[in-house]
């Protein structure tokens, strides 16, 4: 059981008893939600302190280093979801606040609880706040990748116990929709094991139907062995009995049996598949309830079964990556990529399957419109009790009205929530992809470079650096573009407080550089001219080959910005 959800009350009582639950959690591996829904807006009075409250993105901001300071003395990165609810007071900093800087509130995922009237709303009434909000989400999300949404009235019509308490949030990954302090036991079938070339349908159903059975007892039979955290989690935990079995796999049988992802077949082929399962699944959490008894909070009018729930799709990361499959019921993120771990290595990886494919070449990710995602994971989600994680990933080039439209169809389809990610919106990104060029190096600039009236320009594809600098209370990014040779050939710079003078000023910088660069002059000539330069901000860096700077020009420019070890 690694996934628990936690309600957050208005006491400092509860935000601190929270806490704790949360970092005995992150101590052994585990992830957390929170919903901030019940939480005061910010600058609301605070009896008998004289003080004003905080609002929920501050509590969000304590937690995220609560997770940082856990991850840094641990060996797994904290994982957390933070739920506000859309008629909050304070949605709209909640929907913007990793806008200016995402990797500093990294542990967190966020996502806002929309009713089926907010959604009606923001659909039907263009000129209505609805609206306003939700083209403010799917903004937020195409520059970020968050917030998703968390649909909470479909999520409540299936909850299997309404008079246990309502499904307020869920888990970091938004697969498991939970009551406060329930956690999820979680466990996955390979459907690759599964394909038979010879069979019906080219699936071994006798042995899925066993491994399913098995599976539901097996996990049913770890709940009885576990020991948990919090004696509230203890509680909830064996009073529900609740658990997830779900797939991975998905992308490598339909590669087996020859269909693309982006196809009728495949949709109602998974609408099958997990139709099949949720039978045996089902039927298996019957015949315990007969020998075992139903679990604790059952009521008449609930399904018969040992479990109130029995089937999840969960993203599956790290157990498909051992098991060497596709990971849930995503397709192939690319036939080949790399993934950067947590300790900054980086792997290249490719879809093992294709050994086996005799040709056929599935369509990956960024060839797959976002309308299959979604109808992949509404064909999954009417035969899962709990929810169905699912990335609608999209190309650069998306547009935030893609993303909305995404957000639409999603609540349109009965989903429970849903997240989506633009490649490339993020510095920092678990799988890129890798070019197939011979080199399989990833953005290695094209050889032919065009010349322009004396300007050299780089290819589209080229290779970059990153830096973060500090510089008095300026934060921001170097990001310099390479040519083939290793020679700087463009410099964008950007700064945390968009909008402001410096901002305007270091774009124009970037601006000028490049150009300069790209016409024959030199890192080191620019900077033996820029070096020293004194205006405000200035200060100390944190960076300790150039612990103070006059300004951000000073400091950008006596850090060598043409070489990788800036990074």
């Amino acid at each position: 059981s690694a996934c628990f959800k936690f309600d957050i009350h208005d006491s400092m009582k509860s935000i601190m008893h929270v806490t704790t639950k949360a970092a005995e959690v992150q101590k052994a591996g585990g992830g957390v939600g929170y919903v901030f829904s019940e939480l005061r807006p910010k600058g609301a009075y605070v009896a008998g302190t004289g003080n004003s409250a905080g609002g929920p993105v501050i509590f969000l901001k304590m937690l995220n280093a609560v997770g940082n300071a856990i991850t840094q003395s641990g060996k797994r990165n904290a994982a957390q979801m933070g739920i506000l609810h859309i008629d909050h007071p304070d949605i709209r900093e909640w929907i913007h606040c990793k806008n200016e800087d995402p990797d500093a509130l990294s542990t967190f995922n966020i996502s806002v609880a929309a009713t089926d009237t907010f959604m009606k709303a923001a659909i039907n009434n263009p000129d209505s706040d609805e609206r306003a909000l939700l083209n403010e989400i799917a903004q937020s999300a195409w520059k970020t990748g968050d917030p998703g949404f968390y649909f909470i009235d479909i999520a409540e019509k299936t909850n299997p116990t309404p008079h246990l308490g309502k499904l307020t949030g869920t888990n970091p990954c938004g697969e498991v929709c939970l009551l406060d302090n329930e956690p999820c036991n979680l466990g996955s079938i390979n459907l690759r094991n599964f394909y038979q070339k010879n069979d019906v349908g080219n699936v071994d159903w006798p042995s899925l139907a066993k491994a399913v059975q098995s599976s539901v007892r097996f996990l049913d039979d770890i709940l009885d062995a576990n020991t948990f955290p919090d004696p509230e989690i203890t509680e909830i935990a064996f009073k529900t009995r609740k658990l997830g079995l779900g797939v991975m796999g998905w992308a490598d049988l339909l590669a087996l049996k020859n269909i693309h992802y982006d196809t009728d077949e495949a949709v109602a082929f998974g609408e099958n598949i997990m139709g099949f399962i949720q039978h045996y699944a089902n039927s298996e959490s019957l015949k315990l309830a007969s020998q075992k008894g139903m679990y604790p909070g059952w009521e008449a009018g609930c399904p018969p079964r040992r479990n109130a729930t029995v089937t999840c799709v969960a993203p599956t990361g790290t157990i498909s990556l051992l098991a060497g499959v596709s990971s849930g019921i995503e397709p192939h993120f690319r036939l080949k990529w790399t993934r950067e771990m947590g300790d900054g290595t980086m792997l290249n990886e490719e879809a093992d399957v294709l050994k086996e494919c005799n040709g056929f070449i599935p369509k990956t990710a960024d060839q797959i419109s976002w309308e299959w995602h979604v109808k992949h994971q509404a064909a999954f989600q009417k035969f899962t009790d709990l929810a169905v994680s699912k990335t609608i990933n999209l190309p650069n080039s998306a547009t935030w009205e893609d993303i909305k439209n995404a957000y639409i169809m999603m609540w349109e389809s009965g989903c429970k929530g849903g997240t989506v990610f633009r490649d490339g919106c993020r510095d920092q990104q678990v799988l890129r992809s890798v070019e197939e060029t011979p080199k399989e190096i990833i953005g290695v600039a094209s050889s032919t470079q065009l010349i322009e009236n004396g300007r050299k320009r780089l290819p589209i594809d080229v290779e970059s650096i990153r830096h973060k600098f500090t510089v008095g209370d300026i934060e921001g990014y170097i990001h310099v573009g390479k040519y083939e040779d290793g020679n700087a050939g463009e410099l964008f710079i950007s700064a945390a407080k968009e909008g402001t003078t410096i901002s305007g000023l270091l774009d124009a910088l970037g601006i000028l550089t490049s150009i300069a660069l790209q016409r024959g002059i030199t890192v080191s000539e620019l900077s033996k001219k820029l070096q020293g330069v004194r205006f405000e901000p200035s200060g100390m860096t944190g960076n300790k080959d150039i612990p103070v700077a006059s300004s951000v020009v000073d400091y950008i420019n006596k850090n060598n910005y043409d070489k990788v070890a800036i990074i």
